[in-house]
This record gives C-alpha cells, structure tokens and sequence, in this order.
C-alpha cells in the first residue's frame, strides 16, 4: 500500500513537470518566433537613415512599426515639401501601429563657400628700388611666404577669388605706358604664389593689367593658361564646376560698362550657370563711401541675374548692401600691394569677404556671409606683404567700421 501509494505521488510528479516542459517549451518557441519577425522589420527599416536617398536608389515601401520621435526638414520657400522622418526603435507592442510610409526620391542640398580678396599685386612700381620690393620678398623666402598666415581661411573656401592688380611676363623689352603713373610688372614664376596661396581664379578687369599695353596683357593670360590657372574680367567670361554646380564669373573696369555686365550675365544663363558673380573695379581711391554711380551699377547687375556683386579699386572698405536678397560689398579694400604709404592704416586694413551659397536642385535656397578682418601686413614698421588675422581691438575696429558704413544702405 505504501509502495503503490509512493508510485502513484511519482506518476503525478512525472507528469506535473512533463506539463510543465511543454508548457514553457511552447512558450519559448513563440517567444522566439516573434523575436524573429521584430528583427526582420527593424533590419528592413535599417536602411532609412538619412534625411535624403540617392537618385538611384530604389525606394521600398517601408512597414514603420512605433513612432518614437518626429523630425522635420526645414520648410523651402518654394515646392518643396518637408519630408518626414520617423526614428525606429525596437518593438514594444502592436498597438497603433501608422500606416506604410513611401519615402519619395529628392536630390541633395549642395553648398558652396566663397571667399574673395581685394588687390592682389604680385609687384611693385617699376620706379621702387629692389632693395624692400616685392621682388626682394620673393627671392628671399619663396612662394609660401605671403599667405602663410592666412592660407587656412582659404583651405576651407571651395573657390578663392583674388584681383590680380599686375602682368605677368618676362618680355624685358616691353614698354609701359607713360599714361600710367605707377607700373606693376611681375615675373612669370609668380604664378606659384597664387598657387601656394590655394587662389583659385583671379580677375583681369582692373586699372594695371594693361600697364604694359596689349602686349603684356597677352603675355598674363598666356601664363595663366600655361599654369592652367583660372581667370576672368574684361571679355572673358568664366564658367567653372564647383562640387558639381555651375558657377560663373563677370568682370568690368568701372561701373559704366554696363552692357558688358549684362551681356556676360545673360551668356551665363544661356550656359544654365547656377552662381553668377560679378565684380566692378570702380569707384574713387581713397574714398570710404559709394558713391551713387557704384549703387546704380550694383543694383543694375542684381537686377539682371547677379547673385553677387563685389568691389575693389577704392583701397579701402567701403559698405556692404543687401539688394532684393543679394549682398553686395562695395569694396573689400586691398590685399598684397605696394602702392600706399604705411602711414594710412586704411590701406593696411582690410577682410577676407565669405559668402556660402546653399542650393536644392537648381535654385539659391539661403546664402550667409562672414567677414574675417585682416591687417595687410604683419609687420607695421615697413610693408612685408604678409598679411595676417586681425585681432583683439584691431579686429573690432575694421568690423565696428564696416557697420558704420554700410548703415545708410539699410
């Protein structure tokens, strides 16, 4: 009796823990295909990472399971719709679950930073002594010497602008124009400058380029082509890729050549150029505010197709205008030259002018500027055509004086 009634306690043991086995294994196999199917939907959503998908991708329709956060792209001012992105996590349960989200097909938003520079004189006067010129500075220290302490604002630009305010030639037998008071004629092998300087293109539309006659106008571009260097101004008109996007480029001696900036703008968006820059070598030397002749033509390149417009001549920073959206700086002062007395600090005062141009497709979409003062020298007992970072005082006074002169155009 005893024996059957221990064996009777072991049958109902042995079958209360093979209940028990199929109970929990039943529930660890549905534990285990359910965890299956959460990770196949979160790897399948996987890839829907970034704000924007390549035009080539194909785009699958996409099974989003939880809403945890929603984040919105910026709204364009134009047909462009914000798209919604939802953040995946892993699933908590199926309640409420939204219904499937097609992401469309869009392009990537491009930018594109700018920086320009004023006079850029790779010489100096034909009547200055060898002893403390250009030329002197050159053979002593080399091509790395003049931006050396301000190449790092450039190494971030993806196009650097400067105005070559010289001719390029070794021609000894040409002759200068006696109309001309000053001559600037720099050698050949001064095209490593602008190299080592990470300039990209420079204009030819200014008062020295034609120094030396047609003769040594022709010899420049011949150099400039030879060390395949970009430039634009006079009849030249510049179209060049930037991170895939057209960019052009038109430049005029004074602000009376208005037809000439027309004509160039309207080629420009002939060729469907995205970016089109102008710059004017105009105005009054010396003279710290635009006159309305400067204002007219500015506004006059704005109104035909300029994205933006900027000014050299003057030696000295002038105003800087926003017109219908666009900036224009009206002069942006000197950079390397050797043509003003030290004594003027206005001449020795000057920016690296910055604008970043931000697209969707083919439309400007918001632009920004950034000024970064700088002394044209950085020695100020003689011009040692190093410039250099202004700061501290220095730096709140070249930015105090452009506000101050730009208030009139608000």
């Amino acid at each position: 009796m005893i024996i059957y009634r221990k064996r009777m306690i072991s049958m109902i043991q042995t079958k209360k823990i093979l209940k028990n086995f199929i109970c929990y294994a039943l529930v660890f196999i549905c534990v285990f295909l359910y965890s299956q199917k959460d990770v196949k939907i979160y790897e399948d959503n996987n890839t829907i990472e970034s704000d924007y998908i390549s035009e080539t991708t194909e785009t699958p329709e996409v099974l989003v399971d939880e809403i945890d956060e929603i984040e919105e792209t910026e709204i364009i001012e134009n047909n462009y719709k914000p798209k919604i992105i939802y953040l995946l996590n892993e699933l908590d349960d199926e309640e409420n679950l939204p219904e499937p989200v097609r992401y469309s097909k869009q392009k990537h938003i491009k930018e594109i930073l700018i920086s320009a520079v004023g006079d850029f004189t790779l010489a100096s006067n034909y009547s200055k002594p060898y002893g403390g010129s250009f030329y002197e500075y050159y053979d002593l220290y080399g091509p790395e010497y003049f931006c050396e302490n301000i190449r790092s604002a450039f190494e971030d630009s993806d196009c650097v602008i400067a105005n070559l305010e010289c001719i390029l030639s070794d021609n000894k037998n040409l002759v200068r124009r006696t109309s001309q008071q000053y001559g600037y004629k720099g050698r050949a092998e001064f095209t490593s400058i602008i190299k080592a300087s990470n300039i990209d293109v420079v204009n030819l539309a200014n008062n020295h380029t034609y120094d030396y006659s047609d003769e040594g106008y022709n010899d420049t571009i011949n150099i400039l082509n030879g060390e395949k260097i970009d430039y634009y101004g006079n009849e030249t008109v510049l179209i060049k890729s930037i991170n895939g996007i057209k960019v052009g480029f038109v430049g005029t001696v004074g602000e009376y050549r208005l037809a000439a900036v027309k004509s160039g703008l309207d080629y420009l968006t002939e060729n469907e150029v995205l970016i089109k820059i102008v710059t004017f070598h105009w105005g009054n030397m010396d003279e710290r505010v635009a006159n309305a002749t400067q204002i007219a033509a500015a506004h006059y390149a704005i109104d035909n197709g300029a994205d933006l417009v900027i000014g050299h001549h003057p030696h000295v920073l002038q105003a800087i205008e926003i017109y219908k959206g666009k900036y224009i700086a009206y002069s942006i002062g000197n950079f390397i030259f050797d043509g003003n007395v030290i004594s003027d600090i206005e001449n020795r005062t000057s920016v690296i002018f910055q604008q970043k141009f931000v697209l969707y497709d083919s439309e400007i979409i918001d632009s920004s500027i950034n000024l970064i003062p700088i002394l044209t020298i950085s020695n100020m007992s003689k011009n040692n055509f190093k410039p250099m970072f202004a700061e501290g005082e220095q730096k709140e006074n070249i930015l105090n004086k452009i506000e101050a002169r730009s208030a009139k155009h608000r």
